[in-house]
This record gives C-alpha cells, sequence and structure tokens, in this order.
C-alpha cells in the first residue's frame, strides 16, 4: 500500500501509525460487517473499527445462566433475501427454517387472537377474529388493494426519490379517507408502534406501505442467537474491538483513522474506508462532510429504545408469539415477543424467554433510571398482556439503547433523498449509516453491501485487482 511519507513513522497528534490492512470499515453493527465480507470476498485486507466489546450492534447477543438473549432485533421476515444469501455466502449454509406465529391484541382486557396458524388458516383467522367489527373488516380489502398499488410505485426505489415524492399524508389521515378509526386502532398503529417503538401520530403513510411490503413470507427460525452471523461475518476480517474512532479523513494517498483502546491512542492509513455509524457519531468522527451533508444528517431524528428481556421457567399458557399493543391500551409497552419461538435451541429444555420492547417517547423519560427501579414498573406493564410472567420468572435483563433508530416521522424520505444525492460513489471513504434508509437490520445490509460495491469499484480504478485471497 502507498503510504504518504510524511504519515509513515510519526503524526502530530502523537498516535502510533499503523499500516497493513487496505481498508478501514469503522463500526461493527450488521452494516459495517456486511460491507467487511463483502470487500473480503473481493480480495482486499479489512481492519473493522468497533467501539462496543462485542460485534453485531442491534444484531447482538449475550449468554446468561444457560439461556441466550438477543440484545436487540429478533425477527427476521423470509422477505429478508439478503440476509439469507449472505448467510450462505458466509458458508453457514441455510440456517433459516418457517417459523408458525401466532399473533394476539389486548382489546377491553382481553387478549384477541388476530392468527393462530400458517398460510390458508392464518387467513381463516384473520377472518373469524374478534379483534375487530364486521365493518371493519369488509374494509379490509381496500388496505390490501392500496398494498398492491404502492408495492408497484416503490419498485426499485433504491434512491427514496419516489418514497420522497409520496411522502405527503400521515397513516392517521390515509386510515381515515380510506379506512376507519377502529382499523387505524387496532390495526395500524399497534403494527407501526411495535414494528418501529414509536407513536404513530406522525408517521408517513410511506412508512407504513413499505414496512408491508418487506415483512411478507413470515418470520424465519434461526441458530441460537441472533449473533450467528454477525460473528460469522467477523471471522473473516481483522476486528479490534473495544476501539473508539476519534477522527477519520481524507489523506494523500488514502484515508487516515485516529482511534483509541486501552493500548493508546493509534493512526490507521488504508486506501479506502466504510463508516457505518449512526449520524450524531458520524458527524463527531467524519471531518470531511461538507456543510450541506452536515445539516442534512444531523437533522434525522433518532429515538431511544428500551428493551426488557424475562427468562422463564415456563411460557405461561395462551401466550401469542407477538403481541403488538395499541396505544389505546394506555402503556409504553409497544410489543411483546416469545424469542424463545425463533431460536428454541437458546434456552434450556421446557424454558422460555419473552421480551418486551417499549416506545421511545416512553423510553427517553426513564432510559437512565436504575434497573432496581425500572423493572419493577416494566413487569407490571408487560404482565397486563402476559399475565402470570411474575410467577414464572427466573431472571429479567434490560438493554437500553441511546440512538437506537431513525425516528418515523413525515418528511424523513425527502431528508433521505438529499443525503444520498449529496455522496459520490468516487469516493474513497464510503458512508453506510442508517440516515440512508428506513432502519432495519435488512436495510443495514442493503447499506454496507452498497458502500462495499462502490468502495470495490473506486479502488480497482484507482490500484487494479487487489492480491488474490482465499474466500468463502
Amino acid at each position: 500500500m502507498n503510504i504518504p511519507q510524511q504519515f509513515a513513522t510519526t503524526t502530530t497528534d502523537g498516535a502510533a501509525p499503523e499500516h497493513g490492512s487496505d481498508i478501514v470499515v469503522v463500526g461493527g453493527g450488521i452494516a459495517g460487517l456486511a460491507a467487511a465480507f463483502r470487500l473480503h470476498q473481493q480480495g482486499w485486507s479489512v481492519t473493522v473499527l468497533e467501539a462496543s466489546t462485542s460485534v453485531g450492534g442491534r444484531m447482538s447477543s449475550i449468554e446468561r445462566d444457560g439461556y441466550v438473549l438477543n440484545r436487540g432485533a429478533t425477527i427476521l421476515p423470509a422477505s429478508f433475501t439478503n440476509i439469507i444469501q449472505l448467510s450462505e455466502d458466509a458458508g453457514l449454509g441455510k440456517p433459516f427454517k418457517p417459523l408458525a406465529v401466532s399473533v394476539g391484541m389486548p382489546r377491553d382486557g382481553r387478549m384477541r387472537f388476530l392468527v393462530r396458524r400458517n398460510g390458508v388458516g392464518g387467513i381463516l383467522d384473520l377472518v373469524g377474529t374478534d379483534l375487530l367489527s364486521l365493518r371493519s373488516k369488509l374494509l379490509m380489502p381496500r388496505l390490501a388493494m392500496d398494498l398492491v398499488r404502492w408495492r408497484r410505485r416503490l419498485a426499485g426505489d433504491k434512491s427514496y426519490q419516489v418514497a420522497a415524492r409520496l411522502d405527503n399524508e400521515s397513516v392517521a389521515s390515509y386510515a381515515l379517507r380510506r379506512l376507519n378509526q377502529e382499523i387505524l386502532d387496532y390495526v395500524l398503529d399497534p403494527f407501526l408502534r411495535g414494528l418501529y417503538l414509536g407513536e404513530t401520530a406522525d408517521m408517513s403513510v410511506v412508512d407504513l406501505f413499505l414496512s408491508l411490503s418487506k415483512l411478507g413470507g413470515g418470520p424465519m427460525q434461526y441458530p441460537s442467537g441472533i449473533d450467528f452471523l454477525p460473528k460469522r461475518l467477523a471471522s473473516f476480517v481483522d476486528v479490534r474491538t473495544g476501539a473508539t474512532v476519534r477522527e477519520v479523513r481524507h489523506v494523500d494517498g488514502g484515508v487516515r483513522t485516529v482511534w483509541e483502546d486501552g493500548e493508546g491512542e493509534h493512526a490507521l492509513f488504508t486506501r479506502g474506508g466504510v463508516l457505518a455509524l449512526n449520524g450524531p457519531d458520524l458527524l463527531q468522527t467524519y471531518r470531511d462532510l461538507s456543510d450541506r451533508q452536515r445539516e442534512l444528517i444531523q437533522s434525522v431524528r433518532y429515538k431511544s429504545a428500551l428493551k426488557g428481556i424475562f427468562a422463564l421457567r415456563r411460557l405461561p399458557p395462551n401466550v401469542p408469539t407477538l403481541i403488538p399493543v395499541p396505544r389505546a391500551a394506555g402503556i409504553g409497552l409497544a410489543i411483546t415477543v416469545v424469542d424463545s419461538e425463533s431460536m428454541p435451541d437458546s434456552v434450556p429444555p421446557g424454558k422460555a424467554v419473552i421480551s418486551g420492547h417499549w416506545v421511545s417517547e416512553y423510553s427517553r423519560e426513564v432510559l437512565d433510571l436504575p434497573d432496581a427501579e425500572l423493572l419493577p414498573e416494566m413487569i407490571r406493564e408487560i404482565e397486563t398482556v402476559v399475565p402470570g410472567l411474575s410467577a414464572e420468572l427466573e431472571f429479567a435483563q434490560i438493554v437500553r439503547w441511546g440512538f437506537a433508530t431513525n425516528a418515523r416521522y413525515r418528511g424523513f424520505y425527502d431528508t433521505v433523498a438529499r443525503i444520498r444525492r449529496t455522496l459520490s460513489p468516487d469516493d474513497v471513504i464510503q458512508l453506510a449509516g442508517e440516515y440512508l434508509a428506513l432502519s432495519g437490520t435488512a436495510n443495514s445490509v442493503e447499506n454496507g453491501e452498497r458502500a462495499a460495491g462502490n468502495l470495490d469499484a473506486r479502488l480497482r480504478s484507482l490500484y487494479g485487482a487487489p492480491a488474490k485471497r482465499s474466500s468463502p
């Protein structure tokens, strides 16, 4: 690698210079690891710098007392084809299986089941549910027809230009225009509330139809712990955890990254880089953003998230796999998930794990409370939809995310489209943060793979093909 002579031995800030890798990836979440793996496949050597002590970000897991607990995401729909393909390419074979789920929702103090079976049986369940009145059921085909139209409109909209143009109506306005208040309160609101962990008052109709479009095929079962994929991707590249990046910028001949760990401060010089950071972290780290880019990325709103994970001696009776909680229930809990159904090998035989996820508006008010003060309130709320949980509780784990995902609001897609227009595929520093797309695991992978493809093409134009390396 060609290192500028002025950076070959010392740096003005005293950081120890390091060379060796062709590319640095800042951020060891799924976006950064997808980028790192794809670049490794193309023959480039890659160093990943991750600030936390483990990789995966919101796809990370922890082990405790014989249980495997997902710290963030758990549900992976079969429509996430890029994750399925990435798993196969990483040598994991076909780790996913169809998962039969049940869905229930509390209304008027009683659990109403929407779905108990897969396939045609599930459709019959929806028709027969007592959650909705006959009038609302007769209106539901309108939602299905609108989804078909929206899918056509949004198909292939990789740059979010179409989404930005259509981002002109709230979910509530659409529901009252095309459906009714009951469908808004007990279908659309709990669906979006559970998916994005936020109140739906300012959510766009684009959020609704993009989300419905991406959730087809039903959820999948996978090996124990959702971190099976991040860990596998990390095994192919050089990963430094506990590495806090202080600065990334262009220099003659490539990229200079200053980072620190327990051994001190370091400067890494590479031909290119991928920055898979959220907006606030990117703004502090990347010095070469233009004023316009900085303004746009700074305008993206983020939300906090709070997750309670409850390890149980056994699952209480008649608990649905998924319980989206409507705002009408009057609590901050957005959704509960029986995590152990997605990964049955993650718990001792006969036992179970249920997770509860709270809306950002509640989470940000209590995020800094100590566990001893917060946990009783979380248990109180989750018991309103999962009665008997505390009687089966072995232990609970609270997970806090300060900047969990980008928030949902009208105008978001216009901002995304504007940010994307400022980026050059020819830059040797590529961005892969969530300010470039709707938040979600599959979109994070897409962001990482797009950044890797752009960087690979640019480096080949500058240096030619990399030296051949073994790849899976």
